[in-house]
């Protein structure tokens, strides 16, 4: 029951900078652009943070859960407000999702990531909404918001199936049902008292809808990544049936065609930053899997793979060694807004 509480004094020792000089903000160069940091309850801010005073840019750090943030937010100097917001429950999806909206839409604040890809960060549904409108391979995969449809199609279905939660990072929300009997059973509760996700509190309940996927076996999963100009690819460990659950993500060097896939979803759709997460089946195709506009992983060190890609128009794809994915791509997002979206 007291899990938030517990969390939260675990999360606050990932933030070497609270009641610091710098806990708050800081300015390096007086009449220079600000940033604003939105500060979360895991302390995921703090990489913002730090690559500001790595890279010496101003910047102040707002609190969204104060009562006084929308005026907070409105009155703020900061041309950009940077998010790296932690999602694991509905409400808290739904916290974000009205603040970034209230601050993009109504104060007519930029935002980043963007909105767009915020919107579908931590939410399966609506980012299974976002691949089928724009015609992306990905598995198939079923929503239902009412218990007689959920039952009508397990009992047309093949197993074994996957069930899934809206939220869920590192296959927290992610079940593999063998069976109709532990599908009805899974269905129950979802329809019933509510689904809880691994390692969370008893009270992280999703409720009123279910969503089931097609197993595929012995697949490889590859994640990609674009920062501005630059392109990573790192390669998710399989941990029994999962390659979510253990968080390491090693460098791999990447077929061409996921480098080129990222370039043309990230340029078609306007999203300088994004992360999609392709699954390679055993027959050869490759399927997203999912997206998020930030991500995390543990950090594992390769001196040959470790490195960015950089697109040549005349050469093509050029790999750079070297350590690019600082404070996870913070220093890049940073370096990305200076020359795109401040007022130099």
């Amino acid at each position: 029951m007291g899990f938030d509480k517990i969390q939260k004094k675990n999360w606050e020792k990932r933030n070497p900078y609270l009641n610091s000089q710098f806990g708050s903000g800081h300015i390096f160069k007086a009449e220079q652009p600000l940033v604003g940091i939105v500060s979360d309850i895991a302390h995921e801010h703090a990489l913002y943070i730090k690559a500001c005073i790595e890279l010496e840019q101003n910047y102040v750090v707002l609190d969204p859960y104060r009562p006084s943030w929308l005026e907070d937010f409105k009155n703020s100097q900061a041309e950009v407000f940077l998010f790296w917001p932690t999602i694991y429950k509905p409400i808290q999806k739904q916290f974000w999702d009205e603040r970034i909206y209230a601050i993009k839409y109504y104060l007519n604040k930029e935002v980043f990531p963007s909105f767009d890809v915020l919107w579908l960060y931590e939410s399966k549904r609506k980012s299974l909404n976002w691949l089928k409108s724009n015609n992306y391979p990905h598995p198939e995969t079923f929503v239902f918001f009412d218990k007689e449809s959920a039952l009508n199609f397990i009992n047309s279905s093949k197993f074994p199936i996957v069930s899934k939660t809206d939220q869920g990072a590192s296959a927290s929300g992610v079940y593999i049902l063998k069976n109709k009997s532990q599908a009805v059973s899974v269905i129950n509760k979802a329809f019933g008292k509510g689904l809880r996700m691994k390692n969370k509190g008893l009270n992280d309940l999703h409720q009123g809808y279910i969503i089931f996927q097609e197993y595929l076996p012995d697949c490889q999963e590859w994640r990609m990544i674009r920062v501005g100009d630059s392109y990573f690819c790192r390669y998710k460990i399989r941990v029994g049936e999962f390659h979510s659950g253990s968080g390491d993500i090693e460098w791999a060097k990447p077929p061409e065609h996921l480098l080129n896939s990222i370039k043309e979803i990230s340029e078609t759709l306007d999203i300088p930053n994004i992360n999609i997460d392709f699954f390679e089946t055993t027959d050869g195709r490759f399927l997203i899997n999912e997206i998020h506009a930030l991500w995390g992983g543990k950090e594992i060190h390769h001196p040959e793979l470790e490195g960015r890609y950089l697109y040549d128009s005349h050469k093509g794809w050029i790999f750079e060694k070297g350590d690019f994915f600082k404070n996870r791509c913070a220093n890049l997002r940073i370096d990305w807004i200076r020359k795109n979206m401040l007022n130099n």
